[in-house]
């Protein structure tokens, strides 16, 4: 078990365990956790640079559910396109974790 399992996963569980994930991340955060899942091997940069970034990632999604509960009609942060911090960090998870 490498280290990001045993210590991501249960900061993440524990982020979890408190309101509900914002809606808008959930895809991302889903192929987060597939990528690393399927990881065999992480460098140990990459690895350390995912345990940081994933639980941060997790805080600004919930963070941003309130921001945008709130977002008055016609604001850009309910366009269909539109890419959150949260979202953001997420896929930049993704794309540490699945890059050659």
């Amino acid at each position: 078990m490498n280290k990001l399992s045993s210590y991501a996963w249960t900061i993440v569980a524990m982020l979890l365990a408190g309101p509900a994930l914002a809606d808008h991340c959930d895809a991302n955060l889903d192929d987060a956790q597939a990528a690393i899942d399927n990881a065999y091997v992480l460098e140990p940069n990459v690895e350390d640079a995912v345990a940081a970034l994933l639980p941060a990632a997790i805080e600004a999604c919930l963070l941003e559910e309130e921001t945008l509960a709130s977002a008055e009609p016609g604001s850009l942060m309910l366009e269909p396109d539109y890419v959150s911090v949260g979202q953001s960090m997420l896929i930049n998870v993704t794309a540490l974790v699945s890059a050659p």
